[in-house]
């Protein structure tokens, strides 16, 4: 979208952009929400070392925390209660990522140690299924919880079978050394990967990203690069994926909450995330319904809801804190 078009046109170009699939649409449900209601504050009874990642059980109102000693505590969302503490999960190392099998209170821990554990907090078991030379920065789970993504300081994206985690498939980077023509879009990453993300209706679509500057979209079945977008640098859990649009975001200055359009691999718009000129440097966002998504980082030091098709900030939850 041209910083010389007027409100409307703009408006209605997002607009345009935004008209998803049938498909997709029936099942989403499209939020009204405009504000961010803080419901409870949740803080750690003991020293932690900072909260790296957290992610909400699909099924249950609990909250799981991974931590910077390497412990994951799961809160009651409603309570404020601690449900359960898993210690030495990263033994003493962040917990950099968690993530939830689909429509299952079992889910994923990883971190810089190389290791995978598998958690059932309902059985309170907590098994390491895999162990990598690689220290993690990312892991997800596809749509029917069949394959695990993983990323980490290799510029290589590896899946593996959820069931005997062994590799099924490695997208490669080039070989070290190898400088990229700025038109080889069909190869892998060249530096550290943040996050990978599956489609949560394709199961056979993972996105990767990080310090390269690029967003690769793979398909599992192949060794294939389905689509490459130049341009977000990823420091964090940035993208998120809709139907045929990829929302990023980026440690940049200005213009780091981005759109763009997978088939055509261009930028359908920069979203505001500030009312005012200044930093962002952003390090995670994601889609909340079809037309609004959530956005957090250093500069941005709140959690800002932001209205894909007016562009601009419905509300924040003031932190005054880097939002991971």
């Amino acid at each position: 979208v041209s910083t010389q078009s007027t409100g409307a046109s703009v408006k209605q170009k997002l607009s345009s952009a935004l008209d998803f699939d049938k498909t997709l649409t029936a099942t989403m449900k499209i939020h009204q929400v405009a504000k961010i209601i803080n419901v409870k504050r949740i803080v750690p009874t003991f020293s932690v070392n900072g909260v790296f990642s957290c992610q909400l059980s699909p099924v249950s109102d609990h909250l799981t925390m991974g931590y910077g000693n390497g412990d994951v505590e799961i809160y009651n969302v409603e309570t404020g209660e601690q449900v359960a503490l898993v210690q030495n999960v990263c033994k003493n190392l962040p917990v950099t990522s968690l993530r939830f099998q689909r429509d299952s209170p079992i889910f994923y821990a990883a971190g810089p140690n190389g290791r995978v554990r598998l958690i059932d907090p309902v059985l309170g078991t907590n098994q390491c299924v895999l162990k990598v030379e690689n220290e993690i920065s990312c892991v997800d789970v596809n749509a029917d919880n069949t394959y695990l993504a993983l990323v980490g300081k290799e510029p290589d994206v590896y899946i593996y079978d959820a069931s005997t985690y062994t590799v099924l498939n490695v997208f490669k980077g080039p070989p070290t050394g190898v400088a990229l023509a700025e038109d080889d879009e069909g190869v892998g990453h060249s530096q550290r990967l943040f996050v990978t993300k599956f489609d949560p209706i394709d199961k056979h679509t993972v996105l990767s990203a990080g310090w390269d500057s690029t967003v690769k979209l793979w398909d599992t079945r192949t060794n294939n690069v389905v689509c490459s977008i130049a341009g977000p640098k990823v420091c964090g859990e940035g993208i998120d994926i809709s139907g045929h649009y990829l929302l990023t975001a980026s440690w940049f200055v200005k213009d780091a909450l981005q759109l763009w359009d997978t088939r055509t691999q261009k930028l359908v718009a920069n979203l505001k995330c500030r009312e005012t000129e200044s930093t962002e440097f952003l390090y995670c966002a994601q889609f909340y319904s079809t037309d609004k998504v959530l956005c957090g980082g250093s500069g941005v030091t709140d959690a800002k809801l932001i209205d894909t098709v007016d562009n601009k900030v419905l509300d924040e939850l003031k932190t005054n804190l880097k939002v991971m």
